[in-house]
Formats: C-alpha cells, sequence, structure tokens
C-alpha cells in the first residue's frame, strides 16, 4: 500500500501535466480533454485530489519556507555555511535583501523557493467544478472529497493572506472565451479576505471525518478539527494587530478607492476569533486529543528516567513522537533535513560525517523562565546581572541532571525551567538521545563541549543547539555516524490553541480573569510550572498577571517559549506587529574561538543589526506581475 504522502507527490505530476500556462494567476483551465479524462472514475479522480495537497507549502524547508530563517532572532546558521547560506532565498532576505523586483520565496507567481499557491487555488477550482462527474464514488465519499479540497482552497488563501495581506478572491476559475482583461483581479481588503477564508472552512468542516482512522494510509488527510483550527487561527490573525486598527495601512487604497487594511480596531474580531478557538477546542477534544504527557514506561531505554527527564521528553516528544495526540495537523513530508543539519557532534568518530550547520540563536538562550516559571530578569533570586559569570555545576546546586558535575559554565545555564534544557543544548550540557544511554536510563550521552579543542568545536559552531528539533530515537551507529529518525513536522499542536484561546480571551475581557489563566496554566503544567498567578506571586511585579496589557506581554512569551523552533515564531511577531523588536537586534555570540571557558564565555556581535520598516511585515508583488495586471497595487511600503 502507497502511503499518503507518496500518493501526493506522484499526483504532483498530474498537477504539473495539467497546469501548462503560468499566465498572471493561472485560473483558466487549459485542457479540457485532459481535465474530462482526471474525472473519468474513481481512481483518476483520486489521484487529482491528491493533486490538490500537492500545492501545500513544504513546512520543512530551512530556506524557502518562511518561518525559519529569514530573520536571526531564533534561527542562526554555522560560520563556516554563511557563504553558501546567504545565496538562498531564506538567507538574501535575513540580510535584508528582500526585493519587489525578483521577489523571494515568491508564493505568489511560484518563483525563488515559492510555490505558485494561485495554481494550487486553480486546481482546487477545477476538482470542485468537476467532482460530480464520475459515477463509481459513493455520495459520503464524494462529500468528503470535496470538503478537503474546499478546505484546501481555503487554506491556499490563507498562506496568501499571512504572506501579503489583501488579496484576490478566486472564487470560481474564469471560463476559456473570457478576454484577457477579465483576469486582471483586485487585491480585495483583509476583512473580505478573511470572511470568504472563513466561509469555506465553514462549507468544508461538516463533511470531513472527525478523525483519520487509518493514519498509515491517510496521515496528513483533512479532518473537521484541523478546519476549525485552521478557521481559529485566521480569526486570530484577522483579530490582531496587524489588520486590526492598523494605522500605518491607512493610505493603502487600489484604484477603486478601497481602503486595504481597516485602521479602525474591533473588539468584535477578537470576540469571533475566541468563540472559534473555543469550537477548534472542544473538537479536538471530541476527537480524542489532548496536551501530551510522555510515558517513560513505552521504552526500554527510558523507563529508568527521572521526572527531570520526564519533563523535557514532555516538550521534546510532543513535537517529534508520531502520532501523538497533542498534534492536530501534520505535514505528510518527513523531517529529515531540520533535524539532520541540527545535530551536534559529540564524539571523534563523527568528524566528516556529521556536519551541523543549524543554531539556535543567542537570544533564545535568554527567552527562557527561570525554574520558578517567570522570565529571568524577573526572579528575585536568580541573578540575572550575573548571568555570564562562571558557575562549577554542584551537588548542592541540585543541576547535575542537566550540567555534568564539577563541569564548569556560565550561570546563565543554570536553574532554567525544563524547557530550556529541552530545547538547547548547550557547552558542558547533555544532549540526549536514545541508544547513548548511560547510567541505567537516568541520563544520556556525551555532554557536548564546544571549547577547549574538544571535537564539537569542529568547523567554528554557533553557541546554542536546536535539541528539540532532534528526535530523541535519532541514535549513534556501530560505524560512528548517527541515523536519523524522521518524524512528521507538526503544523498545529493543540498547546497552540490553546495559547490562542488565552490570548483571545484576554483581549475580549476587560482585565484578565480565571478562564485566561486557566488555558496558559494548563500548558504550562506540562513541565511542572505552576500556575501564571502563583508563579509571579513570588517575581520582582506580582501584579503583572492582573494588568490586560501585562498579561498580553506573558502570554506573547510563553508562546515564544511553547512553539520554539516550530515555524510559529515568524507568523506570531508579524500578527503582533512586534518585528521591530526582535529582527533589528544585533547577532551575538560566545567566542568560539576561546579555548579557556574564560575566553569562551566572552559575548561577541557576529552581525551587524538590520533596519527594520513597515514594508518587512508583509511580502511583495513582483513588478512584472504589476505590470501585466494594472489593476493590482504593491504591497505597502514597496
Amino acid at each position: 500500500m502507497k502511503s499518503f504522502y507518496i500518493k501526493t507527490v506522484l499526483a504532483g505530476v498530474l498537477a504539473i501535466s495539467l497546469i501548462g500556462c503560468n499566465d498572471y494567476l493561472d485560473v483558466v483551465p487549459d485542457d479540457v480533454p485532459r481535465i474530462e479524462h482526471a474525472f473519468s472514475n474513481r481512481e483518476t479522480t483520486e489521484r487529482f485530489l491528491f493533486s490538490c495537497y500537492s500545492f501545500l507549502p513544504y513546512v520543512t524547508h530551512p530556506y524557502n519556507y518562511p518561518a525559519y530563517f529569514n530573520s536571526h532572532d531564533e534561527f542562526d546558521v554555522s560560520q563556516y555555511f554563511m557563504n553558501a547560506f546567504q545565496t538562498t532565498p531564506a538567507g538574501i532576505i535575513s540580510f535584508g535583501g528582500q526585493n519587489s523586483n525578483n521577489p523571494l520565496q515568491n508564493y505568489w507567481s511560484g518563483t525563488n523557493g515559492g510555490t505558485n499557491l494561485f495554481q494550487a487555488i486553480r486546481q482546487c477550482n477545477i476538482f470542485l467544478e468537476e467532482i460530480d462527474n464520475p459515477r463509481d464514488i459513493e455520495e459520503s465519499e464524494r462529500k468528503r472529497w470535496a470538503a478537503e479540497v474546499t478546505f484546501l482552497k481555503a487554506y491556499y488563501h490563507y498562506f496568501l493572506l499571512q504572506l501579503y495581506g489583501p488579496i484576490p478572491l478566486i472564487k470560481e476559475n474564469i471560463p476559456l472565451s473570457s478576454p484577457p482583461e477579465d483576469t486582471w483581479l483586485y487585491r480585495e481588503p483583509v476583512d473580505e479576505c478573511v470572511n470568504y477564508i472563513v466561509e469555506l472552512l465553514d462549507e468544508a468542516a461538516p463533511d470531513l471525518p472527525m478523525i483519520i482512522t487509518n493514519p498509515i494510509e491517510e496521515d496528513g488527510r483533512i479532518t473537521r478539527p484541523i478546519a476549525l483550527s485552521v478557521k481559529a487561527k485566521v480569526l486570530t490573525l484577522a483579530a490582531s494587530p496587524l489588520f486590526n486598527g492598523n494605522s500605518e495601512y491607512r493610505n493603502w487604497v487600489d484604484s477603486r478607492n478601497k481602503q486595504l487594511v481597516s485602521d479602525t480596531y474591533s473588539k468584535e474580531k477578537w470576540i469571533k476569533a475566541a468563540d472559534a478557538l473555543k469550537n477548534a477546542i472542544d473538537a479536538c477534544h471530541s476527537a480524542g486529543l489532548a496536551l501530551y504527557y510522555y510515558d517513560k514506561m513505552s521504552s526500554p531505554n527510558t523507563s529508568a528516567m527521572n521526572d527531570t527527564l520526564v519533563k523535557q521528553m514532555n516538550v521534546r516528544k510532543a513535537f517529534t513522537e508520531r502520532w501523538n495526540k497533542g498534534v492536530v495537523w501534520t505535514d505528510t513530508r518527513l523531517a529529515y533535513d531540520l533535524q539532520r543539519l541540527s545535530l551536534p557532534i559529540m564524539k571523534s568518530a563523527d568528524l566528516g560525517r556529521i556536519t551541523p550547520r543549524f543554531y539556535a540563536s543567542f537570544d533564545m538562550a535568554e527567552l527562557f523562565y527561570s525554574n520558578k516559571g517567570i522570565p529571568i530578569d524577573e526572579d528575585p533570586d536568580w541573578n540575572y546581572d550575573a548571568r555570564y559569570q562562571l558557575r562549577v555545576s554542584t551537588p548542592e546546586a541540585n543541576n547535575g541532571t542537566n550540567i555534568p558535575l564539577n563541569e564548569r559554565t556560565v550561570a546563565l545555564h543554570f536553574d532554567r525551567e525544563p524547557r530550556f534544557y529541552a530545547n538547547l543544548g548547550f557547552d558542558r550540557g547533555y544532549f540526549e538521545l536514545s541508544n547513548l544511554t548511560k547510567d541505567r536510563g537516568k541520563t544520556f550521552t556525551p555532554f557536548l563541549k564546544t571549547r577547549q579543542g574538544d571535537v564539537a568545536n569542529y568547523e567554528n559552531p554557533r553557541a546554542y543547539y536546536m535539541k528539540k528539533l532532534v528526535a530523541f530515537e535519532s541514535n549513534a551507529n556501530d560505524a560512528g555516524g548517527y541515523v536519523m529518525n524522521p518524524y512528521l513536522f507538526p503544523v498545529i499542536r493543540l498547546a497552540d490553541l490553546y495559547l490562542l484561546y488565552s490570548e483571545a480571551l484576554n483581549e475580549v475581557n476587560d482585565s484578565p480573569n480565571e478562564e485566561v489563566y486557566y488555558w496558559i496554566d494548563q500548558v504550562r503544567a506540562i513541565t511542572g510550572l505552576k500556575g501564571v498567578v502563583e508563579s509571579w506571586s513570588e517575581s520582582l511585579f506580582p501584579d503583572r498577571p492582573f494588568d490586560k496589557n501585562e498579561m498580553r506581554k506573558i502570554i506573547q512569551q510563553e508562546r515564544l517559549i511553547e512553539l520554539a523552533f516550530e515555524g510559529q515564531r515568524f507568523w506570531d511577531v508579524r500578527r503582533w506587529k512586534r518585528i521591530h523588536e526582535f529582527w533589528s537586534r544585533p547577532g551575538r555570540n560566545w567566542n568560539n574561538s576561546g579555548r579557556t571557558a574564560e575566553d569562551y564565555y566572552t559575548i561577541v556581535q557576529v552581525r551587524d543589526a538590520r533596519t527594520i520598516t513597515v514594508k518587512d511585515y508583509l511580502w511583495p508583488i513582483s513588478l512584472n506581475d504589476l505590470r501585466i495586471n494594472k489593476n493590482l497595487v504593491q504591497t505597502w511600503g514597496w
């Protein structure tokens, strides 16, 4: 039996064969005989269905998917790879090279790493126009397939909306007999785009299954919880500062004198988002989904884990364990390169075999909370001013599970929350892999060494590895190399929805209430952190959770922590209108040429600050598309 992923890839050939022209928006069916053949029976129709899936953005592609390396505030690359990186779409964008002449990661026209999502929408429209033709399909299956493609049509519009803001709405394909000017569509106001996308998702949801009963065959197929979750995320985007009362877009109008982004704030948008999020969460619960907790008895390699390591596995395996109940929707393409190129070198036999390229930014090490579950600069018992000073791991310090006893490293690495150690690999810290078990399963692997001439200093690495992206089951083989355990990359996790719901409720109410705290506290409890109110009662600012604006900041930091390296931060900081704060920071690192602890733990600047303006919030349309279609206006600022 062929998996859904293989079927989708093969069906992509059909998509290419049926889409033969690259005219603007590509909305005109150009090969009627082939289309009629494609819907002659159930088998050919199913292949066309899979071709509609084949356009889904490749969420694990490090250089073409927008959410990873377009800024240096979360992901970073090694110095030896930097020259090559700067030739990739993401690399050019991250150094301020996005442009309107030949846009990078162009999902509008399908160039420079992007997929033409208007072609994808055209493919979906063809399917929806023709699905009633084959006679050997049961009616229930016909409805399900139509609902799946209706969802995909909505999702492609949504992805374009996230990148470009106002977009043309391709409600149906334009007839072959239409004059060229009929294809000159306008960018519609964001609120109209949102309403149409939500309309499609509402149409699709009732005919979608609640669960996938055969995950081996149908992993990645759309369910009702997925559709409702995407609807909730669409409405949350619409309610967020980027599109809800953004005065910077006040003068963004088209030739019809239509304002494309409303500059009037609407609380009603947050109310709609909150209602949609609650409906999505309820649907997920009805489908048996729940926040992920790791069962250490499920594997002989982990049965002796102490509680500290189990909490870290709650984080890592919530992301990498296939078919776990905390994942709402996964990409069907296995996550391989992201984790292979994030793996550190831990022993001399790996030299030449493992070539780490991807690292966490230095700023990520300061993002995570202290072990009290509050920001490190707000914890009165955590010496923030001394965070770069050297400390020794001692039994009294009670950090031995994370830092081997008697090892020296900076205070920044001590007394942090479990998600810090689950997400980041660092000098003198452990990097857990399943078959490198030590100490009867309580700790794992030789600890990392990135100074004093140790092998992990190979090819000048950055300071922090993204442990979360490397599956615990990836391991060392007898030949001295590493075997990756590919996993399905989560697109939406239930924890994501919980935090969005907390965010929406905070915006709806005049001040935070128990329900706002409940949903964020559920996520914090996974790693043993106390609730927000209780945690902040021990902070320098105990009243923060009771203030709406301060609670907003707390929720946002919680999202940045919980969803670190999952491809969510990029979209969040844009919709919050905070890219000026995050993307403009100069790059910092430890001094990797240092061989003593004192020399190594010296902060050096490795990248200049980047100039950020309002135009960087949205992607430009190519000048060529503007020349072809006189009704288009350029993205604001470009």
